[in-house]
């Protein structure tokens, strides 16, 4: 039987947004990552334990990461192990340098405990200290650095259980697609192909028209489940319609114009925006993008946050 691995979603910037549309935002993004795992032919179940969002999934732990990886919208995710109901230091430590490949080797560490639920024996001081006595006990190579240790223990300590944060990858960030309605986007050439995924990256849905190449929608695809679908809204009366689109990207917008579908009775209208979003772009910067595209789990989107202050 294949062994189920679970996950903690991070929402991040979505926390910063108002209850209405927070709620909104994690609806959205929950429904796009579940409709991404069908298409990837991923089992993934969701579920929520307190106030964390988490996914299950008995499938290959490289395959589920890099579906959480397109999940537009994700700050971060975090796989955890359930080390059982014994919560006792020595013998969580044990299960710790079981699965340790370099037990025996000089190395640092570390122990962040986070606890959860009523408070019981050990508070997050007490029990990090004594899981940091027990491990030290159990293999003298190891050496407490609280600064930059080579691997950090995090915990998460429950009243009935105590569980391992084993990784934190980042997640790509952005809005969840489809929450900043439609933009038509002819996807030609390269630039044009990053320029789409750099306004899909921040929420909006995009409807490749007239020459889009195939192969670039494919790979959008697997970012956007619902990438071409036009988003719906409720007119003034409460009917439900398609939303007209507000922004054009690789073409000229008197060619945009058929596959805007504004309506003729709105009352109010938005003027029509050319999006530009590779201005100032360097052609490393592009190719780093590109590899971003490709392979999110590997290539950060910004591998030099950094150089921008001193340029």
């Amino acid at each position: 039987m294949a062994k189920q691995h679970a996950w903690v979603l991070r929402f991040g910037e979505l926390g910063l947004k108002s209850r209405t549309v927070r709620r909104a935002f994690q609806k959205t993004l929950r429904k796009n990552l579940m409709q991404l795992a069908v298409d990837a032919e991923v089992p993934l179940l969701r579920g929520r334990e307190r106030h964390q969002d988490m996914v299950y999934s008995t499938a290959p732990v490289h395959e589920v990461e890099s579906l959480l990886s397109h999940a537009l919208g994700l700050a971060a995710f975090e796989r955890v192990t359930t080390l059982g109901k014994v919560i006792d230091p020595e013998q969580v430590a044990k299960q710790l340098l079981e699965g340790d490949p370099l037990k025996g080797h000089q190395r640092t560490f570390g122990v962040r405990v986070k606890r959860l639920g009523k408070k019981g024996e050990w508070n997050t001081i007490t029990y990090s200290a004594a899981l940091g006595a027990a491990l030290c006990d159990l293999d003298s190579t190891l050496k407490v650095d609280l600064r930059h240790p080579d691997r950090w223990y995090r915990m998460i300590l429950e009243p009935n259980q105590i569980a391992h944060i084993e990784t934190r990858s980042d997640g790509p960030g952005g809005l969840p697609a489809g929450v900043q309605g439609d933009v038509v986007a002819c996807v030609r050439t390269l630039d044009d192909f990053l320029s789409a995924f750099l306004i899909l990256r921040r929420g909006t849905r995009i409807l490749p028209v007239l020459e889009s190449k195939e192969e670039y929608v494919q790979i959008l695809k697997a970012w956007d489940p619902y990438l071409g679908r036009r988003s719906r809204m409720r007119d003034e009366e409460g009917t439900s319609h398609e939303r007209p689109a507000w922004g054009v990207s690789g073409l000229e917008l008197s060619d945009a114009a058929p596959y805007i579908q504004q309506r003729e009775s709105a009352i109010k209208t938005t003027p029509l925006c050319t999006l530009e979003p590779l201005m100032g772009w360097t052609e490393l910067e592009k190719e780093q993008l590109y590899l971003h595209i490709l392979d999110p789990l590997h290539h950060p989107l910004h591998p030099d946050c950094e150089s921008w202050i001193d340029s």
